[in-house]
């Protein structure tokens, strides 16, 4: 982990920037699994099996932020056994995920920098874990994945409760409602997020959000 072990205030403070996160990532690569599983972080799993409920299990998927591969490993312990691809901004992070052996494809990407060099309708599904706290413009990137996605395909998101209100997301999702650039959503109650770290504890949750590309 970046600096001091036990000092996560550059993480709960979510920096939005890019080489901000790039740096801390990179210089927490090593250890993030461990650590994370210390703090008994969970989302990976629950989006995974909030995804299987609706999505084929051969779906092609992509994985925003992989980072070192938790979500991937969570898919496949879910059964999805199709194509996954996987982008995040720290190369570091990238390199723990490509030796999981997980994913068809691992690109290095900024969320802040649309769109991506990906073209219209390529994937079934698409989860983001963990990812949107540093992401400021919450309208630009929901609008980017619903691209990204085939209609009838599947988004699954988790943002923040403090940052979920502050940057008002769920009017920012409903708005994609009514601009008929989703079908349908569904945003979940906040759950525990890191509940075994001292920093984050009980006092920060996380919401999960599930939309349906149009």
């Amino acid at each position: 982990m970046p600096d001091e072990k036990d000092d996560l205030n550059w993480l709960r403070q979510g920096s939005t920037s890019s080489a901000d996160v790039v740096k801390s990532y990179d210089d927490w690569a090593a250890t993030y699994n461990d650590d994370l599983a210390t703090w008994d972080y969970q989302a990976p799993k629950r989006a995974a099996d909030q995804l299987r409920a609706t999505v084929a299990l051969t779906a092609t998927i992509l994985d925003v932020g992989c980072g070192t591969g938790l979500t991937g490993t969570a898919l496949r312990a879910a059964g999805f056994s199709g194509p996954i691809d996987g982008v995040d901004l720290s190369p570091a992070s990238l390199e723990q995920a490509a030796k999981r052996g997980l994913y068809r494809d691992l690109t290095p990407v900024d969320l802040q920098k649309l769109p991506l060099a990906i073209a219209d309708n390529t994937y079934d599904a698409l989860i983001c874990i963990g990812v949107l706290t540093y992401v400021p413009d919450s309208d630009a990137v929901l609008n980017e994945f619903a691209r990204m996605v085939r209609p009838g395909g599947q988004i699954v998101v988790t943002q923040r409760d403090d940052l979920f209100d502050e940057r008002s997301f769920a009017e920012t999702v409903k708005a994609l409602a009514d601009s008929d650039v989703i079908s349908e959503f569904n945003i979940s109650d906040p759950q525990p997020y890191l509940p075994d770290n001292p920093d984050f504890g009980t006092d920060i949750s996380v919401i999960y959000i599930s939309m349906t590309a149009r």
